[in-house]
């Protein structure tokens, strides 16, 4: 007791603070944890960068392949043009040659008929002179005969798809004269009036195809025209030359007019 008379107390004891082994342990399991979570977090996120990384090469695959899956396309579609120009080419080819085939056997028909009618008037009767005249008709139709016969052989032309001009120029008197000639004993067949006006123009064209336009023109005039005369004339017309036939047929439709210079 002390002096005063109250009871001592004994002195507090301090104990010592130690982590001690279990505590230890802990804190290497938490850090251990820890260190896992990061090793996973950094894993996760190598294995998330290296899938971007994997898109990102797949879009630029994919993106080549679809620019090359374009330009085969494109190709295809130009194969497709070319092969469908092709057969419309040969196909035109084909109708041309048919039209061409037509048109010069149709033109062959005329100076044919013609000569017939010329051989058919040389008899015993006929005077020399006129014997004479009636074989340079059949002569003339011969020759025109062997100018369209000509036309046909030129294969190169056929092939081509199309035929070639070959300019030259053209006196239209010398041409309607002899347009005249072949013409003549059809127009004598139905009894009308063939003749030309006298010209000093002249044209560059294409002779042979000048010659079957107008031929054609002429014939169909002698054709469809019963009584009366058929005339084939030009004109001059500026720079140019306007050339045309006239007859007291019943002239042609409005609807079939532009079907002739097809």
């Amino acid at each position: 007791m002390t002096p005063e008379g109250q009871p001592l107390k004994a002195p507090a004891q301090e104990l010592p603070f130690e982590p001690g082994e279990r505590q230890l342990a802990k804190l290497r399991k938490i850090n251990a944890a820890l260190i896992q979570r990061v090793e996973r977090s950094m894993e996760q996120q190598a294995n998330a960068y290296s899938l971007f990384q994997t898109a990102i090469g797949l879009e630029a695959q994919v993106r080549i392949r679809t620019e090359e899956l374009k330009n085969a396309l494109r190709q295809l579609e130009e194969t497709n043009h070319q092969l469908v120009a092709a057969r419309d080419a040969a196909e035109r080819a084909s109708r041309f040659k048919t039209r061409f085939f037509t048109a010069v056997g149709h033109d062959l028909l005329q100076p044919l008929h013609a000569a017939r009618l010329t051989s058919s008037a040389l008899d015993g009767n006929v005077k020399p002179a006129e014997q004479v005249r009636l074989a340079g008709q059949i002569d003339h139709a011969l020759s025109t005969i062997e100018e369209l016969l000509r036309s046909i052989l030129d294969i190169s032309k056929l092939e081509a798809g199309v035929v070639q001009p070959s300019l030259q120029v053209v006196p239209l008197q010398d041409l309607f004269a002899s347009l005249v000639t072949d013409l003549g004993p059809l127009a004598r067949d139905k009894s009308l009036s063939l003749t030309f006006r006298a010209t000093p123009l002249a044209v560059t064209t294409d002779q042979l195809m000048m010659r079957r336009i107008l031929q054609n023109l002429l014939a169909n005039a002698v054709r469809y025209t019963e009584r009366g005369e058929v005339k084939i004339a030009a004109r001059r017309r500026g720079d140019g030359v306007r050339i045309e036939v006239w007859d007291t047929g019943p002239g042609i439709p409005e609807h079939e007019r532009a079907r002739i210079f097809e």
